[in-house]
C-alpha cells in the first residue's frame, strides 16, 4: 500500500507532465502562424477600435459610430493588452493588433485544458491525450482562425468549452461551486459572443432531462446548482446589460439578432447586391448606415420574421444546406475524420453513464443549428468542434489500441502501446499540418480582404495620415493598417455619399473594383477622368478585376 501512492503520484505527473508539453507545443504552433502576414479585416478592427475607445473612457462607441454589435470582453481585453505591447515600443497598427494576436495565441494554446478535461473524464488519460495533441494542431484553430475576420473565437471556444467541463462536472458530482463556475465561464463567453445564451438554455436543460429520465441521484441539489449557475451567469453579464438599455432603450439579450437576420439575409440568399445595401444602406429615420443607425439597434428578430415568412422558411433551407457543405469539408471537419469520429463513438460499447456523457457532450452541438435563421460562416460553426475535437481524440486512441493488438497478435509478440500511439499521434500531426496549408490557401482566396487594401494603405501612411485623419471606404481595414480613423461608404448615390462623407469629415475616399458591381452608381469612381470636381485622384493600385483606387475629397 505504501507503494502504490507514490506511483499512482508519479504516474498522474507524468500525464500532467505530458498534457501541458502539448499545450507548449499548441502555443507554438500558433506563434508560428501570428508571424506570418495577414490582415485585419472583417469585424476584428471594430472590437479593437471598440476597446480604445473604452478603455480611454469615450464610451461604446468609436469614431462616433455605435459599438453596439460588438461584444465588450474581447474588445477590453484585446485594448488591455495592446496598452502593454504600447509600453514596449509597439505602435500604432501593430500595437492594436497585438491584442488579438496575444489572445489566439494564449487562448487557443488553453483550449487544450478543458477539452483534454472532458476526454479525460469521459474515456481515460489516453483519449485525452490524442485529444490535446489534435487541439494542438488542428487546421481550422491554428492558421484557418486567423483568416476568419473576427478572432473571437479564440477565446469564446476557451470560455465555452471550460463552461462545458465545470457543467459535466457539476452535474455528475453536485457541487455548487461547479455549478457557479460554470455560469461565469458562459457568463463570459456571452460577453465575447452573445450566442452563448443558447448554450445556458442547452446544457442544464439536457443535463437535468439525463437525470430524470436516468433515475441518477441529486436530482433536487441538480435543480438549485442550476438556479445557481443562472444566477452566476446573469450576474455576470449585467453590466453590459444595462449598457446596451442605455444606449438602445430597449431590455434586450440578444442585441445582434434583428439587425443580422436583416442584413445576413443577401448573403445566404446569393445576393451580395442585397446584403450590401441591407447593410450599408443609409436609414432613413438617422441618415447612418444601417448597421450603425439606432434603426438596427433596436429591430426585433421576430418582428422581423413576422413582416416576411416566406423569406424565413427560405433562410431555413437555404442555410440548412449551407451548414451540411460547409461544416464536413476542409474548412472545418474534413470527411476522414467522421471515419475517426465514427470509432470514437462506437469502438467500445456503452454503458449508462457513457450515454449521459454522450448525449451531454452532443448538447454542445446545438449552438450550430441556432445560425439556421441567419447566415452560415466557418466562425459560426467553430463550436462544432468541442465535441467533434474529443470524439476524434477518443477514436485515434481506439485506432492506436487496435494496432497494438494486431501487432500482438500477428506477431505473437508483447505490443508497447506508448510506441502505438507514438506513431498514430505522428501520422494525425502529419496530416492536420498538410490541412492547414490547403486550408490558408482556399481562405486566402474566399475571403473578402485582398493585397490592394494594404497596399492601399501603405499609400496613405506614406501621404502622412494621422488616427485624426478619415478615412472613407467600404473595407475597415484600409483605414485600420493606414493607422488613420475610418467612416463607411454608403450604398447610396454620389450625392448621398458626399453628404455622408462632409457630415462625417471625410478627407480620403478608397473604392475597389468589386465594390463597384454591388454599386453600379458609383462604378464611374473607377475612372479617374470621370471623378467629379470634389474629388482629387491620387493613384490606382493593382489591376482588374482587383485594382483599387484613392482620391482625396477637396
Amino acid at each position: 500500500m505504501a507503494t502504490t501512492r507514490p506511483r499512482a503520484w508519479l504516474r498522474a505527473r507524468r500525464e500532467m507532465l505530458a498534457l501541458g508539453v502539448i499545450v507548449l507545443l499548441a502555443a507554438g504552433v500558433r506563434l508560428f502562424w501570428a508571424l506570418q502576414p495577414r490582415v485585419v479585416w472583417g469585424d476584428e478592427p471594430f472590437y479593437l477600435w471598440l476597446g480604445q475607445s473604452l478603455l480611454s473612457g469615450q464610451g461604446y462607441q468609436f469614431f462616433g459610430l455605435s459599438g453596439v454589435h460588438a461584444s465588450p470582453l474581447l474588445a477590453l481585453l484585446a485594448a488591455g493588452i495592446g496598452r502593454v505591447a504600447a509600453l514596449f515600443g509597439a505602435t500604432g497598427p501593430a500595437a492594436l493588433a497585438s491584442g488579438t494576436v496575444t489572445l489566439y495565441i494564449v487562448c487557443g494554446a488553453a483550449l487544450v485544458a478543458p477539452l483534454s478535461a472532458i476526454a479525460w473524464r469521459m474515456y481515460g488519460f489516453v483519449p485525452a491525450l490524442f485529444t490535446a495533441l489534435v487541439t494542438a494542431f488542428y487546421p481550422a484553430l491554428t492558421g484557418g482562425v486567423l483568416l476568419w475576420g473576427t478572432m473571437t473565437e479564440p477565446l469564446y471556444l476557451l470560455l465555452l468549452a471550460a463552461g462545458w467541463w465545470a457543467l459535466l462536472v457539476a452535474l455528475e458530482e453536485g457541487r455548487l461551486g461547479a455549478y457557479a463556475m460554470a455560469g461565469a465561464f458562459l457568463g463570459l463567453a456571452y460577453l465575447t459572443r452573445t450566442e452563448a445564451i443558447v448554450y445556458l438554455m442547452a446544457g442544464p436543460l439536457v443535463g437535468l432531462v439525463l437525470y430524470w429520465v436516468f433515475g441518477c441521484k441529486r436530482t433536487a441539489s441538480a435543480w438549485v446548482g442550476v438556479g445557481a449557475l443562472a444566477a452566476v451567469f446573469f450576474a455576470v453579464i449585467s453590466p453590459y446589460l444595462i449598457v446596451l438599455y442605455e444606449k438602445t432603450g430597449v431590455w434586450q439579450i440578444v442585441e445582434e439578432a434583428g439587425s443580422t437576420y436583416v442584413s445576413a439575409q443577401g448573403l445566404a440568399l446569393g445576393s451580395l447586391k442585397s446584403f450590401d445595401a441591407a447593410t450599408w444602406g443609409l436609414d432613413p429615420a438617422t441618415g447612418e448606415v444601417y448597421y450603425f443607425s439606432e434603426t438596427s439597434e433596436q429591430e426585433g428578430l421576430l418582428d422581423a420574421i413576422k413582416a416576411d415568412p416566406a423569406t424565413f422558411v427560405r433562410l431555413l433551407h437555404t442555410n440548412l444546406s449551407d451548414l451540411e457543405r460547409i461544416l464536413i469539408s476542409l474548412r472545418l471537419l474534413p470527411w476522414p475524420f467522421l471515419a475517426v469520429i465514427g470509432l470514437g463513438l462506437f469502438a467500445r460499447p456503452w454503458d449508462g453513464p457513457r450515454l449521459r456523457r454522450e448525449l451531454f457532450l452532443a448538447a454542445s452541438l446545438v449552438g450550430i443549428f441556432s445560425f439556421l435563421p441567419f447566415f452560415i460562416q466557418d466562425r459560426y460553426l467553430a463550436t462544432a468542434l468541442i465535441p467533434a475535437l474529443i470524439w476524434i481524440g477518443a477514436g485515434l486512441a481506439a485506432l492506436s489500441a487496435w494496432l497494438a493488438e494486431s501487432f500482438r497478435a500477428v506477431f505473437a509478440r508483447p505490443a508497447r502501446g506508448w510506441a502505438a500511439a507514438l506513431l498514430v499521434g505522428v501520422l494525425c500531426v502529419a496530416v492536420l499540418l498538410v490541412q492547414t496549408r490547403q486550408l490558408r490557401r482556399v481562405l486566402s482566396v474566399t475571403q473578402s480582404w485582398q493585397p490592394g487594401h494594404v497596399a492601399a494603405a501603405d499609400v496613405l501612411h506614406e501621404i502622412g495620415v494621422t488616427p485624426q485623419t478619415v478615412i472613407m471606404s467600404r473595407y475597415p481595414a484600409i483605414a485600420f493598417h493606414s493607422g488613420a480613423a475610418w467612416t463607411p461608404t454608403p450604398a447610396a448615390s454620389w450625392e448621398e455619399v458626399l453628404v455622408y462623407a462632409r457630415a462625417k469629415g471625410a478627407q480620403y475616399l478608397v473604392m475597389d473594383e468589386r465594390e463597384a458591381q454591388w454599386r453600379p452608381q458609383l462604378a464611374f469612381l473607377l475612372d479617374p477622368q470621370q471623378a467629379p470636381p470634389e474629388l482629387r485622384y491620387i493613384t490606382t493600385l493593382g489591376d482588374e478585376p482587383r485594382k483599387v483606387i484613392i482620391y482625396a475629397f477637396r
